[in-house]
């Protein structure tokens, strides 16, 4: 320690160097910078301002700023350094922390790296001595306290943990929860039983889909509502549904339980079976949505609308399909559009010679081909109509309807004016319906984006959560039984406290005078002993007093008598023990001072 002391002012090191020679390669940097400055100064063509003149005052700046700092740094660590013993707990740390930062520049294994870890360690053994020396009056509370304080962290972590576990649990029971509701409403609309569902279920989790598993069991309670219980209608009516959900995500809620009633309508599903069925249709509304201006909406809608009257004219949902594509292309309002030209079709077949004159058409070819073909039929008299003028032919035809004939007349001459667009999208839409594979095309692009990836990483970590939910159930139920319990107890104590209050109170405020009217006894008692004990040692002291002051006299006498001779300390210490047995075996004046 006393090596360290005296050689601390000499034996520092920044940067790996002694601290002198960091002082004075600053002040001498100090210095040439200073120089250049005054040069620069006095020369005319840089002179003061200048770009030069400003970095030379920075660095002057920055210089004087760090040569302040270690000179700062290095007069506290040896002014610590030489008074370890005395230093504060607070200088001791901040000299740590700086010995610290400098011997990350220190050379390993060099004299100056052994060095600085030598004034560490003592540092370090200054800072342990003085732990130890407040440790010792540390209480128990305030050990326990620091302990806990010390432990804090610890305790923090393993809470967040427990409650991580606890709410997963939760989460993962909640999963189940909801999963097992949804298979339930399955059972309750089609009729299976538990086992089917189940069966169900395991070929849903088998589907290459983004669609969570909650979502395909909702499908199937689509399919349960529109009477179908066998597992394969329903599963087949999930494929295809969840495929027109995934590629024409803009139809909406309830979109593919309207497309399966018109697929029923117009017969479509008797002749292709449920799943084929749906697919057709959903790819003529995916062709013609991409076709023209169209929104799928709107074609669904307005098929939907005329799906009526479009079947019992012996039309395709496609025919039909294709002119809601046209007509929404023009801006027409789907339910005034579509009442208008259910309305056309339905006085076609009232009066087919009223039109067919009108139109200037043979009624017998007109009639027989309203028999025949109502669709083909409906577009001879649009283009027959287009090419007689239009609106000025139509008018007459339908005045005695009033309003309604005159959204009839707007809905037919757009549709006349666009009669080879209506011709056209049919075509595709015929196409779209034969091959029935565009919207499956459709579904395989936005099954397979970078969204429907994180969309089935979340769909499978749900799978785990339910599995999860359906181990941990029975302990959840026993955790939230117990709980209960508990909530129960302490609904009867607070009801106990509330009814004997008046009981309660008066004796705990007793029991509390008590418990204070014994700690003010045994403080009492503490501070008698203490007292006692005092007084003993003032009688101790001044009986040793006594006794030395009869040594001094014997030895004063001996001298008068000049029989006086030097004594030992021990030699006094001994006969002032004889003379008194209370005083301590040692002296307390030398034996010179006492001769004196």
């Amino acid at each position: 320690m006393s090596d360290i002391q005296s050689n601390a002012t000499t034996t520092l090191y920044i940067n790996g160097k002694p601290a002198q020679d960091e002082l004075n390669r600053l002040r001498n940097t100090l210095q040439d910078y200073r120089k250049q400055l005054v040069e620069v100064a006095a020369d005319s063509k840089r002179g003061i301002g200048s770009a030069e003149w400003k970095r030379l005052t920075n660095e002057i700046k920055s210089t004087e700023k760090e040569l302040k700092s270690v000179q700062s740094g290095v007069a506290s660590v040896s002014q610590v350094l030489l008074r370890l013993d005395k230093a504060t707990p607070k200088e001791l740390k901040n000299t740590l922390k700086q010995l610290k930062k400098e011997l990350e520049n220190i050379e390993r294994g060099s004299k100056a790296w052994n060095a600085h870890v030598e004034k560490i360690k003592a540092v370090k053994a200054e800072l342990a001595k003085l732990n130890d020396e407040t440790k010792e009056h540390e209480s128990l509370w305030s050990r326990f306290a620091k302990k806990m304080f010390e432990w804090g962290a610890g305790i923090q972590v393993t809470m967040a943990a427990i409650t991580g576990v606890t709410m997963t649990a939760r989460k993962a029971v909640d999963a189940y929860a909801s999963m097992e509701q949804e298979m339930a409403n399955v059972r309750k609309f089609t009729g299976m039983t538990a086992e089917q569902v189940e069966g169900l279920n395991e070929e849903f989790m088998k589907m290459d889909t983004r669609t969570s598993r909650e979502g395909l069991n909702q499908l199937a309670q689509e399919a349960g509502r529109l009477g179908k219980s066998s597992k394969e209608d329903i599963l087949g009516f999930v494929r295809a549904a969840d495929q027109i959900n995934v590629a024409l995500d803009d139809l909406g809620e309830g979109a593919t339980l309207t497309l399966s009633k018109l697929t029923n309508i117009f017969g479509d599903e008797e002749r292709y079976g449920t799943e084929q069925a749906l697919l057709k249709v959903g790819s003529v509304i995916n062709e013609l949505s991409q076709n023209c201006s169209a929104s799928a909406p709107y074609i669904a809608e307005f098929a939907s609308r005329l799906g009526g009257t479009g079947a019992q004219a012996k039309m395709s949902v496609q025919q039909i399909m294709a002119y809601g594509a046209v007509l929404d292309s023009a801006q027409q309002n789907v339910e005034s559009a579509s009442t208008a030209l259910s309305q056309v079709i339905v006085k076609l077949y009232r009066d087919p010679a009223k039109y067919a004159n009108a139109a200037g058409l043979d009624v017998q070819k007109f009639t027989e081909l309203l028999k025949k073909d109502a669709n083909e039929a409906v577009l001879t008299l649009l283009e027959t109509l287009n090419k007689a003028g239009g609106m000025d032919v139509l008018a007459p035809m339908f005045a005695d309807m009033g309003e309604k004939g005159a959204r009839s007349v707007q809905t037919l001459s757009v549709l006349a004016k666009k009669i080879d667009e209506v011709r056209s999208q049919q075509e595709v839409a015929n196409k779209a319906f034969e091959d029935g594979t565009s919207v499956t095309k459709e579904f395989d692009v936005q099954n397979n984006t970078v969204q429907a990836g994180l969309e089935k990483a979340k769909k499978n970590f749900n799978e785990i959560a339910v599995k999860l939910g359906q181990r941990l159930l029975p302990l959840m139920k026993y955790t939230i039984t117990t709980s209960t319990v508990l909530m129960k107890v302490i609904s009867g104590l607070v009801s106990f406290v509330v009814e004997y209050r008046a009981v309660i109170i008066p004796l705990t405020v007793a029991i509390v005078a008590y418990n204070a009217a014994i700690a003010a006894a045994a403080l009492k008692a503490k501070v008698l002993v203490y007292w006692q004990k005092l007084l003993r040692e003032e009688q101790v002291a001044a009986t040793a007093a006594q006794a030395l002051a009869n040594v001094a006299i014997h030895l004063f006498a001996l001298r008068l008598n000049k029989e006086s001779r030097i004594l030992s300390p021990i030699q006094i210490g001994i006969i002032a023990s004889v003379l008194h047995p209370n005083v301590p075996n040692q002296p307390i004046l030398s034996a010179n001072q006492l001769q004196n």
